[in-house]
């Protein structure tokens, strides 16, 4: 074979291969019974779970008395990604574990320790635990390898947010007291590294387990404790700082719309049988309001989610002159949602609800003033819908955005409106709206600023 015959053989193979490569896509629409490997490009979405191991609260002072332990906690969520080669980016929204307190005596070691007496035993067996939970924005680069089209190792790095909050919180158990005390701050971050695999299933979606780590930057709460036990006649004070670090274990499900790449023919049905437009209207619980409130006192949501109030009416002894009666708004909301795909929906969110203080005088009952707070967010958002059929769909989403407060209240912050600004989001879990004739009704399970069960009415076409 002559020189220039074997140039021009090499160069043909060439074309060819490259020709092969650039049709690569097409063929695997175009023929479903070609293997899609495990990192073919584009987006994915996911549910995440994983277990923590949530490194101990710092004291201050090497106590004698007390031991402060690793807890446990948990985080749930969603994941956005898009992947592209070797690598991928993801956006995940996630609640969870924030910070867990796990105080331990050990008055054994007390000098004038009774083993002998009941109360001892009583007081030296239980923990003073303690735990409170957030919403979380993990942001992830990552790097994956695959060895063949059913596995592939990953490694990522990133940071996780949290939102802000405000929490001045007196925590007693049978012996121990903290007092805790975080001031408000817009996010905190957080390093968050992982490493594991994926196993791709047989209809394509993957399997992800990690292990990982969450490196907190900031001091997430900090404050004092206090204890005694009568039987050693022992007592002491000190001082803590907790940060939001941990080990954890994750296990992830990703769905990767393999099957809408398999088909032959993009289906394109759905633009004309199905409704691309939506305004919705819901009214939900008002929970996170009730429990970010600023005026809010002594009600129901406190208690239930372990938020506690500064004072209650309910103690007639109780130094202050006046006391509050608390009512509080449902929180209305207003969605527009357009159908970008079959399956994707973008649009906005807004939503607003409140707060109103009546002031009572706390010997004669009357009306001494009156105080009010009102939230109101403005956030896009983005539906994911998994089941659609011309009457009945089902969905989860989310949404990130503004949370602006606007609260007066004389009593307590004088004649001046104050206006405050956050963050707002809400993760839809499960939605499922139905309907006919261009009208529907539907209902969501999820958690944030519309509620974690909001219901309501709306019109598509």
């Amino acid at each position: 074979m002559s020189k220039h015959t074997l140039v021009c053989l090499l160069l043909l193979i060439g074309m060819g291969m490259g020709t092969v490569c650039g049709q690569e896509d097409s063929v695997r629409i175009s023929n479903p019974s070609v293997k899609i490997p495990i990192w073919d490009n584009g987006f994915r979405i996911g549910l995440t779970s994983q277990a923590q191991l949530v490194l101990p609260a710092t004291l201050s002072a090497d106590d004698p008395y007390v031991k402060s332990l690793p807890g446990f906690g948990g985080e749930n969520g969603i994941e956005l990604s898009y992947h592209f080669g070797y690598f991928g980016v993801s956006l995940g929204l996630t609640f969870g574990t924030f910070r867990v307190f796990n105080f331990k005596p050990h008055f054994d070691d007390a000098p004038g320790a009774d083993f002998d007496d009941p109360d001892f035993w009583f007081y030296n067996q239980f923990h003073h635990y303690s735990m409170v939970h957030n919403v979380f924005l993990p942001l992830k680069f990552e790097f994956h390898y695959p060895f063949n089209d059913k596995f592939a190792i990953m490694a990522d790095i990133g940071t996780k947010l949290a939102v802000g909050y405000q929490l001045r919180m007196a925590d007693g158990s049978m012996w121990m007291t903290t007092y805790e005390d975080a001031a408000m701050k817009p996010l905190f971050a957080s390093l968050v590294t992982d490493v594991g695999f994926y196993y791709r299933l047989p209809y394509g979606d993957l399997i992800r387990g990690s292990i990982g780590a969450n490196v907190g930057f900031q001091h997430v709460t900090d404050g004092e404790y206090s204890y005694q036990n009568p039987s050693c006649n022992v007592e002491g004070e000190g001082t803590f700082f907790s940060r939001n670090t941990n080990f954890n274990v994750q296990a992830a499900y990703i769905h990767t719309f393999h099957r809408y790449k398999q088909r032959r023919v993009t289906e394109t049905a759905w633009k004309t049988e199905l409704p691309r437009h939506e305004f919705q209207f819901n009214v939900g619980d008002p929970v996170l309001t009730a429990n970010s409130s600023n005026i809010g006192f002594d009600n129901f949501f406190y208690s239930l989610f372990g938020f506690p109030f500064i004072y209650s009416p309910t103690y007639w002894t109780h130094p202050i002159g006046d006391y509050p009666i608390t009512r509080i708004v449902p929180t209305f909301s207003f969605n527009y949602h357009y159908r970008a795909a079959k399956w994707l929906w973008v649009g906005g969110l807004t939503t607003v609800s409140g707060l109103h203080n009546t002031w009572h005088d706390r010997f004669t009952d009357e009306v001494t003033g009156h105080g009010s707070e009102v939230h109101v967010t403005l956030m896009p958002d983005l539906r994911f819908s998994y089941l659609n059929r011309k009457h009945v769909t089902l969905y989860s989403g989310f949404g990130l955005g503004l949370n602006m407060l606007f609260m007066k209240d004389p009593h307590l912050y004088g004649e001046n409106t104050q206006s405050y600004f956050g963050l707002a989001y809400q993760l839809t879990a499960f939605g499922v709206k139905a309907g006919a004739k261009h009208w529907f009704g539907n209902l969501e399970l999820g958690y944030g600023d519309k509620g974690i069960i909001s219901a309501g009415f709306g019109y598509e076409f």
